[in-house]
């Protein structure tokens, strides 16, 4: 217990102040210290376990009349946190702490950590008490550490002062009750640590009780005390839909909610629980599936909820005991279990009960979980929903920041593709940031992707506590090689439905089906990727950031690249040979992905290739008579020409070439000639008067001059492209 103690406390330095203390890990993402050690400072700097610079901690709530702070930092390992206890030790009791004290040996180095060991006293008069403490020596420094009941196990508060830092006289420390008090939604996020986090708790005496829920109005008995989010909208008829599914037997039911990352599987279930609970009157039982014993789980559930006696023998013997002893209450004999986050099924399979009064809920990213498990998917928020969540968080105190900057909040729910994690991340981020406009936030988000901190900061009582990359980073772990390859592929391609012929069109017609059953086995059943109709896929556009993001870590990522304009390069020159309508049709999936090219590859198309995808899309919708949409891809390549190969390219001059013949056909004449007239002159000056691309300029010119009425005009253009013409085929 004194080495956890120990790996779960940080030394502080606050260069705002000159101050140095000590502090600790309450909750993911959080440290606990005192307020005089960070006072007046925005930030500190994190060292810990000896390593300096180990992170920058942001001062995110201060309590300055109970000297409390809580500071924010981004955790880059999965890091212990300590188990707080709201009770008041007893006059006697023995307490362990661990600091850095503001000491240096005669070389200049400073101490590391060091332990004491304090008697409890009794508590002061302020208000609020204070413990007061004895028979230990507490140095300055060490302000900020955990205090430890050594009876217990758990953390009872804060070291606050010394006595006398000469001699063992003590000091005193802020009531873990008084913490609770002040950041009440700490104590949440810690119980739920430590429901999927055992270190702690393996470590505690036997004869430790640890708090049982309080009964609900409702009595029935449940670990869901405090659980669920205040800014839940748009589920309304998914939670019925959800209900009804439950309901569908009287035998063992069991049903997966099934979604991808972030899209707020374990939040519905909390919601269900909660808003349907009284028709489970024998009890509801929360079991977190991933990174626990969920065995453990449910015997102490058994123990400190139902009163069961604790059972004897193995876990598996134990288990069948609580499922044979369930007590049913008066009011009905339903129980519902929810195993939330399942990454594997073979970790609860033996852990299921078998008599039909229980009604089991997973929560999961696999799809087609096992036989047996009825999928029930969670669809992305409405638009209108997405609105209403954003309002909530942000607007929840009053103001109208949501409508005043409607547009751009619309345009916000679409950049994260109404995806709840990133809508909650990015209302809680407004929130804490009032000065801050919608418009500068999307401008950041676009800059820094999953990157911006907006993604990143989970807040103390939200049910997620996972960032958008890190959320997405659970189901890349579980991918194969093969199927991360796969999905660095897949984010190439434009953010659209993506013909499965046209992902595969470049491998080996052996290889298909092995990358197939990647796709099937791996992408879809961790819900990364959607199909949406018989071979069709699409990713979410969050997702395919995701996997923007690791195709640049990998080494083969320039060949990734050029391998798919190559293959759209292709399929844009079958467009401008032959733009039929049955080409036309074929190639109306494929359009988006050839956009992408010129919109996101185009650095890694070569000067050969450029032109293509300009002239194929120019030519897919001129050939519909979609003559906007050919125009704006035409002035997009003379621009784009310009900016690869300069003023003067024989690209160049093809591209005000198309243009003006897309004016020409709409009658546009005035702004056709000029464009003509240079690319004339561009070819003959980099091609010579003689080249056959200096006649079809001559002979455009010429059409041009007859549709307006201007014969005289166009004569000697006429007559010079076909002399040039008869030079090049008498040569030929």
């Amino acid at each position: 217990m004194d080495e956890l103690l120990q790996q779960c406390t940080v030394k502080l330095s606050v260069p705002d102040n000159g101050q140095v203390g000590t502090g600790f890990f309450i909750a993911p993402g959080y440290i606990l210290t005192c307020e005089h050690v960070v006072r007046g400072a925005a930030t500190a700097i994190v060292d810990y376990k000896n390593k300096q610079d180990y992170a920058t901690a942001t001062v995110e709530q201060v309590f300055a009349e109970k000297d409390i702070a809580l500071l924010r930092f981004e955790p880059s390992e999965a890091l212990p946190c300590v188990l707080l206890s709201t009770d008041v030790p007893k006059v006697g009791d023995q307490i362990s702490t661990f600091g850095y004290p503001y000491r240096y040996d005669d070389d200049g180095t400073p101490w590391k950590g060091i332990p004491a060991l304090l008697t409890m006293e009794g508590t002061t008069g302020d208000e609020p008490a204070y413990l007061q403490l004895s028979l230990g020596n507490v140095l300055p420094g060490m302000s900020g550490g955990a205090l430890l009941h050594r009876g217990t196990g758990q953390v009872c508060g804060m070291l606050k002062f010394t006595r006398d830092e000469t001699s063992l006289m003590g000091g005193g420390g802020v009531l873990g009750r008084t913490i609770a008090e002040c950041i009440p939604e700490i104590i949440e996020a810690q119980r739920q640590f430590h429901q999927r986090d055992g270190r702690w708790q393996e470590l505690l005496p036997e004869e430790t009780i640890l708090p049982t829920p309080s009964p609900d109005v409702t009595g029935i008995p449940s670990n869901l005390q405090e659980r669920g989010s205040r800014t839940f909208v748009g589920r309304d008829k998914t939670l019925k839909a959800l209900h009804a599914k439950l309901q569908t037997s009287q035998t063992l039911a069991i049903t997966a909610l099934q979604g991808m990352g972030g899209i707020g599987k374990t939040e519905m279930a909390v919601q269900y629980a909660q808003q349907y609970k009284t028709h489970y009157p024998s009890g509801v039982c929360w079991l977190s599936a991933r990174g626990a014993e969920v065995g453990t789980q449910l015997v102490n559930f058994a123990v400190t909820v139902l009163g069961l006696p604790q059972p004897e023998g193995d876990l598996v013997d134990q288990v069948r005991y609580v499922w044979s002893r369930w007590p049913r209450q008066d009011a009905g004999e339903r129980v519902l279990l929810i195993y939330d986050d399942v990454a594997d099924y073979g970790d609860i399979d033996g852990l299921l009960p078998t008599d039909g009064r229980f009604q089991v809920l997973l929560t999961t990213r696999l799809q087609n979980l096992a036989a047996g498990v009825d999928d029930f998917r969670l669809d992305l928020l409405s638009k209108g929903a997405s609105l209403d969540l954003l309002r909530q968080i942000v607007d929840g105190v009053g103001t109208t920041r949501i409508d005043a900057e409607l547009a751009i909040a619309e345009a916000l729910c679409e950049r994260v593709g109404y995806l709840p994690l990133g809508l909650e991340l990015l209302g809680y981020f407004l929130k804490n940031k009032p000065d801050l406009s919608l418009e500068r936030l999307a401008q950041r988000l676009e800059r820094k992707k999953l990157e911006a901190k907006a993604f990143k900061q989970t807040q103390a009582g939200m049910t997620a506590k996972l960032g958008v990359y890190e959320a997405f980073e659970l189901s890349w772990e579980e991918l194969s090689e093969e199927g991360q390859g796969l999905a660095c592929w897949l984010s190439l391609f434009g953010l659209a439905p993506m013909p499965w012929g046209l992902v595969v069109a470049t491998v080996e017609e052996d290889d298909r089906d092995e990358l197939e059953d990647v796709r099937d086995g791996e992408l879809l059943k961790l819900s990364l990727v959607q199909r949406l109709g018989s071979g069709s896929y699409q990713l979410h556009q969050l997702v395919r950031e995701f996997f923007l993001a690791k195709l640049e870590e990998r080494k083969d990522r320039e060949e990734l690249k050029t391998g798919y304009c190559g293959l759209m390069v292709g399929l844009a020159k079958q467009i401008g040979q032959s733009a039929t309508q049955d080409v036309t049709q074929a190639m109306t999936p494929v359009v988006p992905h050839i956009a992408e090219v010129i919109n996101r590859w185009a650095d890694s198309l070569s000067d050969e290739d450029f032109f293509s995808p300009f002239g194929g899309l120019t030519m897919f919708y001129y050939a519909q008579g979609i003559y906007d949409g050919a125009i704006g891809w035409a002035a997009q390549a003379t621009i784009a020409t310009k900016e690869r190969f300069g003023a003067e390219h024989p690209d160049v001059a093809g591209s005000l070439n198309n243009l003006a013949e897309l004016y020409r056909s709409q009658g546009r004449y005035e702004d056709a000639e000029p464009l003509y007239v240079a690319a004339l002159e561009m070819r003959k000056k980099l091609l010579g008067a003689e080249h056959p691309d200096v006649a079809s300029s001559l002979n455009n010119l010429a059409l041009l001059y007859r549709s307006q009425g201007r014969y005289e005009d166009a004569e000697p253009f006429q007559l010079k492209s076909l002399e040039i013409n008869r030079k090049v085929l008498g040569e030929n």
